[in-house]
């Protein structure tokens, strides 16, 4: 095979035509190759949309809604009770409410933001959704005087543990 390839390289040369390629029976053909690059993209484009899909749905199964619950009219209550007690002249009290009230507007818009579907405690039937309250409390005496926090305020009522009797109470406590 390598004569007759020279011998077309020969026969070329003497009628001064410039020496043309050889022709190679398995030489793939323009059409083929196209082809080929085509399927390489699409295979390619595949696989990245396949990537950024499941990027995408694991996205939003982590930024799903958040159920939280709040006992908003403790809070209020509890506050109503502790300046009823405080004898301080209304206009004090007044301000220090309108304070609060921007300041548990803002910790529970703020749990909002982050992507919490915040419920009022009475609204929750059944169910396990956190509850919340003790950190909104934190959150709106954090942005409030340091008199106006509550030494401890429960965020549910419960029992009171049994007072200890006579015979118990001799234990390292002076009467």
């Amino acid at each position: 095979m390598s004569d007759s390839i020279s011998t077309l390289f020969d026969h070329a040369e003497r009628a001064g035509e410039p020496a043309a390629a050889p022709i190679i029976a398995n030489e793939p053909r323009p059409l083929v190759v196209m082809r080929q690059v085509a399927l390489a993209m699409a295979a390619g484009g595949a696989l990245l949309w396949g990537v950024w899909a499941t990027h995408t749905i694991l996205g939003l199964r982590n930024s799903a809604p958040h159920l939280v619950k709040v006992e908003l009219a403790d809070l209020v209550r509890e506050f109503v009770q502790r300046e009823a007690r405080s004898g301080e002249p209304a206009d004090e009290i007044t301000a220090r409410t309108a304070s609060f009230l921007k300041a548990l507007n803002s910790a529970v818009g703020a749990r909002a933001r982050r992507g919490d579907i915040v419920l009022l405690g009475n609204a929750v039937v059944d169910g396990d959704i956190p509850d919340i309250t003790a950190m909104v409390r934190a959150d709106v005496y954090a942005h409030q005087s340091p008199a106006a926090e509550p030494a401890h305020v429960p965020t549910e009522a419960k029992p009171e543990p049994a007072k200890p009797q006579e015979n118990e109470v001799g234990h390292g406590q002076s009467h």
